[in-house]
């Protein structure tokens, strides 16, 4: 590919990451407290998408970010609990209001993918711009 051709277009991997990002928002309208996750996905998808065309704002970034980070240390202890006192085959059990860290830890894994995404995402826009 020529160098006049390296910055023109979309790019394809911000792309695919907001597309999962977005199933990962759809697989969330049946999650006891579906608005919460839902919007925070659909928010990552749609950074996502924007950085397959330009450079994320800043602040647009660092909120994205900081709302992630707020929700890992909030989710923290659950998943703590569930990896250090609870077998792993808890994860795919049933969640009940009796455990709790059956849902802090698929919430947090779920942030730190979506974490993940986002980070790939900003970096990938930014290079070769």
């Amino acid at each position: 590919m020529s160098s006049s051709r390296r910055g023109s277009g979309p790019r394809f991997v911000p792309l695919l990451l907001g597309l999962a990002m977005l199933v990962f928002a759809l697989v969330q309208i049946n999650d006891p407290d579906p608005l919460i996750w839902v919007t925070y996905y659909a928010a990552i998808a749609c950074a996502c998408t924007i950085a397959a065309y330009r450079p994320l704002h800043r602040a647009v970034f660092l909120a994205l970010a900081a709302v992630t980070a707020a929700g890992v240390v909030l989710t923290f202890p659950g998943f703590v609990d569930w990896l250090l006192n609870r077998p792993t085959s808890d994860l795919w059990a049933p969640m009940s209001a009796s455990r709790m860290y059956i849902e802090h830890s698929r919430e947090l894994l779920g942030l730190l993918i979506a974490g993940g995404f986002l980070v790939a995402a900003d970096r990938l826009s930014r290079r070769g711009r």
